[in-house]
């Protein structure tokens, strides 16, 4: 049996992860957390300034531990920041393997300028309403209320909120991730508007055991887009996660 933990991101829920529920193959269990930057929860975590640390409680508390953690976006981010913090203390994370969907990642801190916080909150608004619409497709939603819609989650998660991502995302390129040895699979989408397909590329060239994968034809949420196609990347990385902890090993 391979444990699985699903990580969902900023401001959605674990139910972002349903439409895979038909994809898993036999022998892989599932489980999917409410973490603390939930769609409902944002007001009692905003104002927290160690999303890595309250991670590392809620995987601590995973049934039977994780084979296998998969991250979306934000938590993507948080789960990096989990990983170096503990290799760089000489105490790697206990975990097997990770999947990193859609991550956040500048391997330079030159790389961020003044321009790129006026669009990545521009941004921000046109995020949420891809997740509504891709978790609505039985009944579309008229463009003006998706757009209204959209507008009341940045709301509710306000510049808090905002600040705690982009903040997290402004530190990516002070990550140690030199260090981190454990296999990963680090996947994007090749039409991702908001985590750019080659943020993930330099991400996974820059940790020691990685794999990249680009999924062409999709954007920031593959296990709502291509729940099959996702699904199999991730059954392949299973399967390769032997080799790829003796390649990290070193053996």
């Amino acid at each position: 049996m391979t444990r699985v933990v699903l990580l969902h991101g900023l401001g959605n829920n674990e139910h972002i992860w349903d439409a895979l529920a038909g994809h898993w193959r036999p022998g892989v269990r599932v489980h999917a957390p409410r973490l603390p930057w939930h769609s409902g929860g944002i007001a009692g975590w905003r104002h927290e300034t160690d999303s890595a640390g309250l991670l590392e409680r809620v995987l601590d508390a995973a049934p039977g531990g994780a084979d296998l953690v998969v991250a979306h976006s934000y938590s993507s981010i948080v789960l990096l920041e989990l990983l170096s913090r503990r290799a760089a203390a000489g105490d790697p994370l206990d975990l097997p393997a990770v999947v990193l969907v859609n991550p956040f990642y500048r391997g330079d801190a030159d790389d961020f300028q003044w321009d790129l916080i006026a669009e990545t909150l521009d941004d921000f608004p046109r995020t949420m309403a891809e997740s509504i619409r891709l978790r609505t497709t039985d009944r579309p939603i008229d463009a003006e209320l998706l757009a209204d819609m959209a507008r009341r989650m940045t709301d509710w998660i306000g510049p808090y909120g905002w600040l705690r991502f982009f903040d997290s995302y402004l530190r990516t390129p002070l990550f140690p991730v030199a260090e981190v040895r454990t296999p990963a699979l680090v996947v994007g989408g090749a039409l991702d508007e908001s985590a750019p397909p080659e943020e993930a590329r330099r991400l996974a060239a820059a940790l020691p055991a990685a794999d990249q994968l680009e999924l062409p034809g999709c954007g920031h949420f593959p296990m709502l887009q291509l729940p099959d196609r996702f699904t199999a990347a991730v059954h392949a990385f299973i399967d390769r996660i032997p080799l790829r902890a003796a390649l990290a090993l070193g053996t």
